[in-house]
C-alpha cells in the first residue's frame, strides 16, 4: 500500500469529475460560467457534521455528484480561453448590477433575487434568514408563484391577441425566463405545468391540473433521479399539490370571508398543510405567522416581482432605463422589509418540535389525503371525520416526543475548539454551558435545540464574558435562569448571576458546582457520573489550582489545555478524557501512564452521554454510532 502511493505521487494521475472548487474572493471574481481555467491547490474528502444535527456538507455535494473538493490556492488565467462565447450569466450580471445601482446593494440584491431566484445572486444572510424565518421563503427561490405570476400576466395582457398568439408570446417568455434563472427543479416543474396549460389553451381543451403535476414530476425525474432527494422539488411539489387538490375545497369551507379574502387566505393554508410535515421532519420547526405574513406581504411581493422583471427585460435593452424602472420599485421594497421585519421580531416566530421520524411524516400524509378523499366523497360525517383526524394527527406530532423526553437523561458534549460546550438534558429540561462563541453557537447549539424541541432552556451558563453568540442564543432560546463564572456581567453589571466558587445548582438528578472562577471550572453530577469542565488549563495553573483547591475523584474530565501536570491528573483520576484535538506524543505520556483514555472530539465528533449506552462519538466509519464506553 506505501508503495502504490509512492508510485502515485511520483507519476501524476489523470481523472475526470466534478469537484466543489473554493478560491479566494479576489481572483474568484474574475471567474464566470463556461470561462476554462487551470487551478492548483489540495483535494480533500467532504467532511461529516461534527455535531448533532449540524449541515452535513458530504450528503449535500453527494446529492449532486460531487465527492471531492478542491481548496484552489492558485488561479491560472493566463491562457484560460471561453467554452462558449455567450451565456445566460451575462444577462443575469446585468440585470443583478442594474437593479443595485437603482436601489443599492441590499435592496436591489432582494430585488434581484425575487426575479431570479437567491441562488443567482449573493444576498445577506440576515435578510434571507429574515425572510425564511416569517415562511417566505418561496419569495426568495424561482419557483411556481414566479411562473405564475408572469404567465399570468402575459395572458391577462394578451386577451386582445387571440389565443395563439398569446400562447405563442407565454411560450416565448416562459423559455426566456427558464433559460435566464436556470435548470432549477421547482422551476422547470412549474414551467412543465405552465406548458401543459398553453397547450391546452392553444388547442381548447381543459387541463387536469393534478395530471400535468404528476406527469412534470415524473418528466424531471427521468431526467435526473437525484432530483427526488432535492428539497426544493420536494417542497414545491407538495405545495402545489396542496393548491391543486386543497384550495377549491377551503374556498368553498370559507364562505362566511368576503370573496375576495378567502382565496388569499386558501392558498397559504393549502401551501402550509401540504408542507409542515416535510418541514417537520426536515427542520423540526415552523413559521407562526406564516399565514399572516404571507396574507398581508403578498401585494407587496406582487408589486415587486412584477417590477423587478419589468425593470429586468429593460435593464438587457438599456441599463439607464433598467436602474430607473429599479428605483421606482424603492417605496415597494422598503414597505415589504417593513413588513417582514416587524414579523420576523415578534416573540415565539417558530414553533419547534422534535424533527419528525419517517412514520410520522407517512402517518400526517396519510390523514391529510385521507382527508381530500373525504372531501371528494362529500360524507355527510364528514367533519366528525376531520375531528378525528386532528386528534390522530396531534399525537403523532406530539405522543412519541413527550414519551422520549419522559425518562430523558444525556450529556452533548460539542465538537469546539476554543471553549467547552456541553448540554445538560433531563427530561424536558435543558441547560447549556458554553462561552458565547458565535460559530458555535450558530453551527452547533442552535441547531442542537432545534432537534431536540428546545423553545426555552432551564438555564445557562457562560464560562467566559459575553461573546457575540450570546445574543443569538437569546433571541432563540431564552434561558429561564442565566448564570456567569465571571465577575464582569455579561451584558454591563447586571448580566446573569454570578456562581461564587462552591455555589451549586441542583436539578433532580443533575448538579452542578461551580469549584473556580479563576479559572471557571464546573463540576457535574449527572447521574452516577461525575464530570470537571476546566477548559484550558496549563501546567502552571493546575499546579495553582493543587494548592488552592481539593478535588474529588471523577469519572469524566473535559479539558481543553495542551498539556498536563501529573499531579493534577493524579488527584482527580479521570477515566476518559475529552479535548479538542490530539496532542504531542510526550503530552499525552502522563495519560498514557496512568491508562487513562484519551478521546479527540475533532475525530469522533461530539460525544454524547446517557445512562443506557455510555459514550457515543458522533462521527465513524460505519453507518452506526460508535460506541466508546
Amino acid at each position: 500500500e506505501s508503495q502504490e502511493s509512492q508510485e502515485l505521487a511520483q507519476e501524476p494521475v489523470s481523472v475526470s469529475g466534478t469537484l466543489y472548487v473554493t478560491v479566494d474572493p479576489q481572483p474568484g471574481q474574475a471567474l464566470h460560467p463556461g470561462l476554462a481555467v487551470r487551478l492548483s491547490g489540495w483535494l480533500y474528502e467532504p467532511s461529516a457534521p461534527q455535531n448533532p444535527t449540524g449541515f452535513n456538507f458530504q450528503d449535500y455535494l453527494a446529492r449532486q455528484g460531487i465527492f471531492a473538493g478542491l481548496r484552489a490556492e492558485t488561479v491560472h488565467l493566463q491562457g484560460a480561453k471561453e467554452t462558449s462565447g455567450w451565456g445566460w450569466w451575462q444577462l443575469r450580471d446585468r440585470i443583478v448590477a442594474s437593479h443595485r445601482q437603482g436601489l443599492g446593494e441590499s435592496r436591489g440584491s432582494l430585488v434581484s433575487a425575487m426575479v431570479l431566484g437567491r441562488q443567482a445572486v449573493s444576498l445577506p444572510h440576515e435578510l434571507r434568514d429574515r425572510f425564511i424565518d416569517v415562511g417566505l421563503a418561496h419569495a426568495l427561490a424561482a419557483s411556481g408563484f414566479h411562473v405564475s405570476l408572469i404567465l399570468g400576466t402575459v395572458l391577462g395582457l394578451g386577451k386582445r391577441w387571440g389565443d395563439r398568439r398569446t400562447v405563442f408570446v407565454a411560450t416565448g417568455v416562459l423559455l426566456f425566463y427558464v433559460g435566464l434563472v436556470g435548470w432549477q427543479p421547482s422551476v422547470l416543474r412549474a414551467a412543465l405545468m405552465g406548458f401543459a396549460g398553453l397547450l391546452g389553451l392553444a388547442l381548447e381543451r381543459r387541463v387536469n391540473p393534478l395530471g400535468a403535476l404528476l406527469l412534470a414530476a415524473v418528466i424531471l425525474l427521468l431526467l435526473n433521479p437525484l432530483w427526488i432527494e432535492d428539497l426544493g422539488f420536494q417542497l414545491s411539489f407538495l405545495a402545489t399539490l396542496g393548491l391543486v387538490v386543497t384550495v377549491p375545497g377551503l374556498v368553498k369551507a370559507m364562505d362566511w370571508c368576503p370573496p375576495g379574502l378567502s382565496p388569499l387566505l386558501a392558498v397559504p393554508v393549502a401551501a402550509m398543510l401540504w408542507t409542515l410535515p416535510l418541514q417537520l421532519a426536515v427542520f423540526g420547526q415552523m413559521p407562526t405567522y406564516s399565514i399572516v405574513a404571507n396574507l398581508v406581504a403578498t401585494p407587496f411581493l406582487v408589486v415587486v416581482t412584477l417590477g423587478g422583471f419589468v425593470s429586468a427585460i429593460a435593464a438587457l435593452m438599456s441599463p439607464e432605463l433598467g436602474q430607473l424602472l429599479a428605483w421606482s420599485l424603492d417605496y415597494p421594497v422598503r414597505g415589504l422589509l417593513a413588513i417582514v421585519t416587524w414579523i420576523s421580531q415578534r416573540p415565539q416566530g417558530a414553533i419547534v418540535v422534535q424533527p419528525l421520524q419517517l412514520w410520522q411524516v407517512l402517518g400526517l400524509y396519510a390523514l391529510i389525503g385521507g382527508g381530500w378523499l373525504v372531501q371528494q366523497q362529500r360524507y355527510s360525517r364528514r367533519h366528525w371525520f376531520y375531528g378525528v383526524g386532528v386528534v390522530m394527527a396531534l399525537l403523532i406530532l406530539l405522543l412519541p416526543g413527550s414519551l422520549a423526553k419522559a425518562n430523558l437523561l444525556r450529556v452533548t458534549v460539542f465538537a469546539t475548539t476554543g471553549e467547552p460546550a456541553i448540554a445538560l438534558q433531563q427530561g424536558w429540561n435543558t441547560t447549556l454551558i458554553y462561552g458565547g462563541d458565535p460559530q458555535v453557537t450558530r453551527y452547533g447549539v442552535l441547531p442542537f435545540l432545534q432537534q431536540e424541541g428546545v423553545n426555552r432552556l432551564e438555564a445557562a451558563i457562560a464560562t467566559s464574558s459575553a461573546g457575540e453568540g450570546w445574543d443569538l442564543l437569546l433571541a432563540e432560546a431564552t434561558p429561564r435562569s442565566l448564570y456567569r463564572l465571571s465577575e464582569v456581567g455579561l451584558f454591563g453589571d447586571n448580566g446573569g448571576t454570578f456562581l461564587a466558587p462552591g455555589t451549586e445548582l441542583m436539578q433532580q438528578s443533575v448538579q452542578i458546582k461551580s469549584q473556580s472562577n479563576r479559572p471557571p471550572i464546573l463540576r457535574l453530577q449527572v447521574g452516577d457520573r461525575t464530570w470537571l469542565v476546566v477548559g484550558n488549563l496549563s501546567p502552571d495553573q493546575q499546579r495553582d489550582l493543587l494548592q488552592r483547591h481539593r478535588f474529588a475523584a471523577v469519572d469524566f474530565l473535559v479539558f481543553f489545555g495542551r498539556r498536563f501536570e501529573e499531579a493534577f491528573l493524579t488527584e482527580i483520576r479521570p477515566t476518559v478524557i475529552l479535548m479538542p484535538s490530539a496532542i504531542a506524543a510526550d503530552a499525552a505520556e502522563p495519560v498514557t501512564d496512568l491508562g487513562v483514555r484519551l478521546l479527540y472530539l475533532d475525530e469522533v465528533g461530539a460525544i454524547q452521554w446517557t445512562p443506557e449506552t455510555g459514550l457515543n462519538g458522533l462521527l465513524e466509519t460505519t453507518p452506526s454510532r460508535r460506541d466508546l464506553s
